[in-house]
C-alpha cells in the first residue's frame, strides 16, 4: 500500500557546490524516507548576508556546509542549537564547538586549476605555489576569486598568511597584481575561465578542480606549496527551528560512512577519526588553518587584499 504520509521538509542553506549537495540530499532522503531536504545554495558571503537579513528566526533549519571562518562571525553567536555531543567524539577539538553547536566532518583544500596545453603553447612552467604566479611571464594568464565573496579565495589567503607570514604574503600578492589577474566571486568561475581557454591558471579548491577533470577536460590540479592548508566546513541547526528532531537526523547523516565517501570523492579532507598525522595531498601535508584566528582578522585581511590587488588591477 502506498505511503500517503506527507514528508517533513528540512530547509538547508549551504555554500557547497550544487552538484555535491544533490548527492548529500539524495543520501539523507534514502536513509530517512520521511524527510525532504530543500537546499538553497549561495556563495559564502551571500549566505552570511542572507542570515543577517533574515535574523535568528530565519527560514532555514540547518546549515549544510559553510566555511567555518565565516560561520564563526560574532553576529551569529547564539543562533545555533546544541546537538548530541556523542556525534562529535571522533572529531578533532578544532573541528567542533565546545558547546556542540556546530561540527565539521570535512574540510576543503586550496588548489590551482591549470591548463597545461595553454601553458605549453606560451612556454610557461606549471606553477607549484603562489610565488610562481608572481612571475611576470604569467601576465594576463591568471583568474583569482575575491576573498571578500569566495570562501576559496579567503582560504588561499589565510593559508598563505598563516604559513608564510603577512609581510611575505602581501609582497607576493603585490607582484601578482602586476600580472593583471581577472577577479571572480566564486571558486568555480576561475575553472570555467581556464576551461574556456581564457587563462592558464585558475585559483580554486580541489572539489572544483576535480569536477573539471571528471568532465573530461585536460586540466591538472596543483596544491600550492605555500598555501597547503585546509578549512573545516561547518554544519549546524538553527536554535529556533520548528523541526529540530528531523533537522538533527539530517545532520547526523553527514557523519556517516556514506557521507564520508562523498567527501573523499570530491577530494575533501575527512576529519572524522583523523589520525594524529596530518592528511596528505600530492605528497605534502595539509595543515588545518586556525579558523578562529582567521575569522577574527577577516575584515582587515579582505580590506588589505582590496588595497593590494583590486586597486592595482583596476
Amino acid at each position: 500500500m502506498k505511503d500517503t504520509h506527507p514528508k517533513q521538509t528540512v530547509v538547508a542553506y549551504s555554500a557547497m557546490e550544487e552538484y555535491e549537495l544533490a548527492e548529500y540530499a539524495q543520501g539523507i532522503e534514502a536513509a530517512h524516507p520521511d524527510l525532504r531536504i530543500r537546499i538553497e545554495r549561495m556563495s559564502t558571503a551571500v549566505l552570511l548576508d542572507r542570515l543577517l537579513t533574515e535574523g535568528p528566526n530565519g527560514q532555514w533549519d540547518i546549515i549544510l556546509g559553510w566555511a567555518l571562518t565565516t560561520m564563526l562571525a560574532p553576529e551569529l553567536r547564539g543562533w545555533f542549537a546544541p546537538l548530541p555531543s556523542a556525534w562529535m567524539s571522533g572529531l578533532p577539538e578544532w573541528a567542533r564547538d565546545p558547546d556542540a553547536r556546530w561540527f565539521c566532518p570535512s574540510a576543503f583544500v586550496p588548489a590551482f586549476c591549470v591548463n597545461e596545453e595553454r601553458l605549453a603553447r606560451r612556454g610557461l612552467p606549471t606553477p607549484t605555489c603562489w610565488e610562481d604566479l608572481a612571475d611576470p611571464r604569467y601576465l594576463g594568464e591568471l583568474v583569482l576569486p575575491d576573498p571578500a565573496y569566495s570562501g576559496a579565495g579567503f582560504l588561499h589567503l589565510t593559508s598563505m598568511i598563516q604559513m608564510t607570514g603577512a609581510p611575505k604574503t602581501w609582497e607576493v600578492m603585490s607582484r601578482i597584481a602586476a600580472n593583471r589577474p581577472r577577479i571572480e566571486r566564486s571558486a568555480f568561475a576561475p575553472c570555467l575561465a581556464v576551461a574556456a581557454n581564457e587563462a592558464s591558471v585558475g585559483v580554486t579548491v580541489t572539489i572544483a578542480a576535480q569536477r573539471m577533470t571528471r568532465m573530461g577536460l585536460p586540466f591538472k590540479m596543483v596544491i600550492p606549496a605555500d598555501a597547503a592548508g585546509s578549512e573545516p566546513e561547518g554544519f549546524a541547526m538553527r536554535e529556533g527551528s520548528s523541526c529540530k528532531p528531523a533537522a538533527a537526523r539530517a545532520l547526523e547523516w553527514m557523519m556517516t560512512p556514506e557521507a564520508c565517501a562523498i567527501y573523499r570523492k570530491y577530494h575533501k579532507v575527512v576529519l572524522l577519526n583523523l589520525a594524529d598525522s596530518l592528511p596528505m595531498e600530492q605528497g605534502m601535508p595539509l595543515r588545518p588553518i586556525n579558523a578562529v584566528q582567521a575569522a577574527a582578522s577577516r575584515a582587515r585581511v579582505c580590506e588589505m587584499w582590496q588595497h593590494v590587488v583590486m586597486q592595482s588591477t583596476s
